[in-house]
């Protein structure tokens, strides 16, 4: 029997909400799962999952082939970083280490995706509000040209 772990769509119309399971690759996508191991909800920003990691290598010790889908969230939480680590035979207390430094660099990634999509909004604000700024002055300068114009007729008339 060939298992593969997938996601299996539940949640409401146009607000889906997945399970993480382990499948017999023959079955239907919401068919009967050998076990839940997690859930999935796309519909909050940044990675809303939670996965039964134990269980989860023990399906891919068992040789369980991950979705392509489901392999981009064990990317994202690490989980995919932790099976190469055991995979090439490095001991716990170095796992854990190499974890808290990928956590870290995450971290950090994100921290500076948010300044720039910072600076960006700001440069964009201060754009709009100098175009704001310099349009009534575009409008105020026919009128302060026609004004000396008007004074300057009176003056001749005299």
């Amino acid at each position: 029997m060939a298992v593969k772990i997938r996601l299996k769509r539940m949640g409401r119309k146009k607000r889906p909400f997945y399970r993480l399971v382990a499948i017999d690759s023959r079955k239907r996508r919401d068919g009967l799962e050998i076990e839940r191991l997690g859930w999935y909800n796309p519909v909050h920003d940044g990675v809303s999952c939670e996965l039964k990691e134990e269980r989860v290598l023990y399906w891919l010790k068992q040789g369980a082939m991950p979705s392509d889908t489901v392999s981009g969230l064990f990317k994202r939480t690490g989980l995919s970083y932790k099976w190469d680590l055991i995979q090439k035979g490095t001991k716990e207390d170095k796992i854990e280490k190499l974890l808290a430094e990928w956590s870290d660099r995450q971290k950090a990634k994100e921290a500076s995706k948010l300044e720039k999509k910072k600076i960006k909004k700001s440069s964009t604000s201060v754009e709009s509000e100098a175009e704001v700024e310099a349009a009534p002055e575009a409008e105020v300068a026919p009128e302060a040209e026609a004004a000396p114009e008007a004074e300057a007729a009176p003056e001749a008339e005299a």
